[in-house]
């Protein structure tokens, strides 16, 4: 028989936990084996082996009689019955219950101390019966509300936290507090009924007039919270209103039995869960510090992705500029610079990511020239924008209706309204304002950046973008070129563009045409154009061509000749003979001819012609 077997078999003989103490150590204390051996033999711990051993080589027996004599007494310690029937009945009367509340509890009512260890083993030795008899009804079922209220205040006073007390009787943490604080200032009679019910309670306020406003904003905007529609709301109605608890309230109810939309969460929040608020190394510290700049896939249109482009104002978080665009290039980005440097000025840095735009060598000229630092984010740190958490503003309030549009014109209108949103309705950072400012354009108050000479920036980016009129036949002239933009905006100024070999038509934000183009920076003037290209717009001209012509029949692009500088008079012997003329050319300046001698013969007769 081995070592081991010998001591599985006399482990049952033990009636006393210091024998099998004793039992364990006794070849360690006599030699006859190691801690590890021993360990490995009783298949006890190595560590509580040696500190057992070293406590009877220090104290003898009493080191292992003093230890287990703890340990015993603590979990085997026996509570009286009425004190013991007392604990099961509250732990299962509310089976969260912290072990040190039912410490409090037993101290004040029994006044029997214990701890919360001791009442752990308690209840390993004793689990909690099936159901036992419940004599405490909900707050909601006592027949007298100063029965209910008395109950709060009396578990209170027994060693109820307020947690507790909540969840037993199945009330609000909130009411607890309420009842608890009324009978600490009135005593006896704040628990008394009140006399009337306030008529801005949330009760008096869910009437069916307010349900039904809340109902048409949820439908508008199903993917906004309570906060968003409390916002709305405020904005709507333009009066004081419910509190944003009771809004939520009204969204529920709406819910339940209206068939509202929501609780809306989008897929990536599920997937990425808040958690603590990461460093924002960018952040502004007075109005116009820091512009944030970024480009957002909105939806597919006709196969096509439909962008949006902001520029936001960091410290009051104000969209400056914004627009939808078919195309996340260089000029559009320009064209929402332009917009935001000529209505509030030059910020102080403008940050962005490392995308190409960004790093283009116009985009970076210009803000070299109006002295504004370019400011990059790490890579793969979006957070470090502060626009991303607009476009999460934009995702459950614009998304749904960008999402039913059919026209590229359409989107852009959806685009300037969800500006006009977000400017003008309450924003989350600023609820706390000590000024009252709940709104970015009231944060913002038309307080202007530094300012930059009208003229001076119009230069700055007349190398990319500059105004010209449509002639009746839809060209624009362009230095020496004639180019085709769209015959349907006859007599209207549209926005040439010119980058990186590339040239652009554009009317209120919408591209009309696409050229490819040779630009001569020293002379600034353009040298050759090429590769057409025409898009179908809500501007076409309505219309129908009298002969339809294909891409090669239809020129669009023309050189004009050069213009000399002075006028050269045109002899007779320079004019074109008869014979050069084509014969309809030759029949009318005879018709012509004819009619000047009939009107000198015959000067009383009245002409046709």
């Amino acid at each position: 028989m081995s070592i081991p077997d010998a001591f599985a078999q006399m482990k049952p003989l033990f009636v006393d936990d210091l024998q099998h103490d004793y039992e364990a150590i006794r070849p360690i204390v006599l030699g006859a084996a190691t801690v590890a051996e021993r360990s490995r033999q009783t298949e006890i711990e190595r560590t509580t082996l040696g500190d057992k051993a070293r406590r009877f080589a220090m104290e003898g027996m009493r080191g292992l009689a003093d230890q287990r004599a703890q340990e015993a007494g603590r979990k085997g310690h026996g509570y009286p019955d009425a004190v013991a029937a007392y604990m099961l009945y509250v732990k299962q009367l509310y089976p969260p219950i912290h072990l040190r509340e039912i410490e409090r509890i037993v101290q004040r009512k029994f006044g029997y101390k214990t701890n919360h260890h001791t009442i752990k083993h308690f209840f390993a030795r004793y689990p909690i019966p099936v159901q036992l008899a419940f004599d405490l009804p909900r707050f909601s079922a006592f027949a007298d509300a100063y029965d209910a209220r008395w109950t709060v205040v009396r578990m209170a006073y027994e060693g109820w936290n307020k947690q507790s007390i909540a969840g037993c009787l199945m009330v609000s943490r909130t009411h607890v507090a309420e009842i608890l604080h009324a009978f600490e200032r009135d005593g006896f009679e704040g628990l008394e009924d009140q006399r009337t019910r306030s008529l801005h309670h949330p009760d008096n306020q869910l009437i069916l007039p307010f349900l039904k406003e809340v109902l048409d904003l949820q439908h508008e905007y199903p993917r906004a919270g309570r906060f968003r529609i409390y916002g709305l709301l405020e904005k709507q109605r333009g009066a004081p209103l419910p509190s944003e608890s009771t809004v939520g309230r009204a969204m529920a109810i709406n819910r339940r039995f209206h068939g509202a939309p929501g609780p809306w969460q989008s897929a990536r929040d599920e997937q990425e869960p808040e958690g603590e608020p990461k460093h924002l190394p960018y952040r502004p510290h007075y109005r116009h510090h820091f512009w944030y700049v970024d480009i957002r896939y909105l939806v597919k249109l006709d196969g096509h992705w439909i962008y949006s482009i902001c520029m936001l104002e960091g410290y009051s978080r104000a969209i400056l500029a914004g627009m939808a665009a078919e195309h996340q290039d260089l000029p559009a980005v320009l064209h929402v610079l332009f917009a935001a440097l000529s209505a509030y000025g030059c910020p102080a840095g403008i940050v962005s990511d490392h995308g190409s735009v960004f790093r283009a060598g116009e985009f970076l000229a210009i803000l070299k020239a109006l002295g504004i630092a370019p400011t990059p984010i790490e890579k793969r740190k979006p957070w470090q924008n502060l626009i991303e958490p607009q476009f999460k503003i934009q995702l459950r309030l614009a998304d749904y209706k960008f999402e039913q549009a059919q026209t590229v014109e359409e989107m852009q209108q959806l685009h300037a309204a969800f500006i006009d949103t977000l400017n003008t309705t309450r924003h989350w950072a600023h609820q706390d304002r000590a000024d009252g400012c709940r709104t970015p354009a009231e944060v913002l108050g038309g307080v202007r950046g530094r300012t930059v000479d009208p003229e001076y920036l119009r230069h700055l980016f007349e190398r990319v973008q500059f105004l010209r009129t449509v002639n009746r036949y839809g060209f624009v002239s362009v230095h020496r070129f004639s180019i085709y933009a769209e015959r349907g905006l006859a007599r209207q100024r549209v926005s040439i563009w010119i980058y990186e070999g590339q040239l652009r038509i554009e009317y209120r934000q919408t591209l009309l045409a696409h050229y490819r183009c040779a630009y001569d920076a020293r002379r600034r003037r353009l040298t050759d154009m090429s590769h057409p290209t025409v898009y179908n717009t809500a501007f076409a001209s309505p219309q129908i061509e009298l002969i339809a012509l294909d891409d090669a029949q239809w020129v669009k692009v023309q050189l004009r000749p050069p213009q000399l500088r002075t006028r050269r008079l045109v002899s007779f012997l320079e004019q074109l003979s008869f014979l050069d003329l084509g014969t309809s050319a030759l029949i009318l300046l005879l018709v012509q001819a004819l009619w000047r001698v009939g009107r000198n013969f015959f000067p009383h007769v009245t002409t046709f012609m």
